[in-house]
């Protein structure tokens, strides 16, 4: 899941009024993990209702 995605390597997500914000420890993090990380934050916005 991408809660235990982001304690492995460190980072957490900052909810706001509306906005979320990713924090991250400077850490190494390889390529493939963080890509899919960031394709799991993109899957959490809301799309659009078609027109």
């Amino acid at each position: 899941s991408l809660r235990e995605k982001l304690i492995k390597i460190g980072a957490k997500v900052v909810r706001h009024a509306r906005y979320a914000v990713f924090q991250m420890a400077e850490v190494a993090v390889p390529r493939e993990l963080f890509e899919k990380i960031l394709r799991l934050i993109d899957g959490l916005r809301r799309r659009p209702a078609p027109a």
